[in-house]
């Protein structure tokens, strides 16, 4: 299914198999009729009026609007016992100026290494730190699973 433009027909199919917890391919006419009718009825027409998607009833495709595409930012998943990446982000710059000023005021082992060494490793800290970030925020992206997260 493209992300900027569907059939109708096709999201209902997908809508239907993610309410049954089944293949798209499993779906049967009930089902699929059922999510059509609640789609076609209620859903986009109130989409369109928010002006996410754009959607006229006498045409079987749905295109989504640029208001649409910039709604993807609120998409992401956060798990319940996750701490948010922003408390995580300032914890690690407060142990990174701490450990820079140990090794500034040359306590032991940190005036074994030039303050330089230092540097470069907490900026290899906050790329790998980083990284993780970037790959666990496309895991958990709410779109990209077979079933949408309430209904796994």
């Amino acid at each position: 299914m493209d992300v900027e433009s569907a059939e109708i027909g096709e999201l209902a199919e997908h809508v239907a198999a993610w309410e049954n917890g089944v293949d798209p391919a499993e779906v049967d006419s009930t089902q699929r009729r059922r999510a059509y009718v609640s789609l076609h009825q209620t859903h986009l027409p109130r989409l369109d009026d928010a002006g996410v998607l754009t959607y006229e009833s006498t045409r079987e495709e749905i295109e989504l609007t640029e208001t649409g595409e910039n709604l993807s930012v609120y998409m992401d998943v956060v798990p319940g016992d996750d701490i948010p990446w922003s408390e995580f982000y300032l914890g690690l710059a407060g142990f990174s100026a701490a450990l820079m000023t140990v090794a500034w005021l040359n306590y032991y082992p940190f005036s074994i290494g030039p303050d330089a060494a230092y540097g470069l490793g907490i900026v290899a800290l906050f790329a790998v730190t980083s990284l993780v970030h970037v790959v666990r925020a496309r895991r958990t992206r709410l779109g990209t699973g077979d079933a949408p997260p309430t209904t796994r």
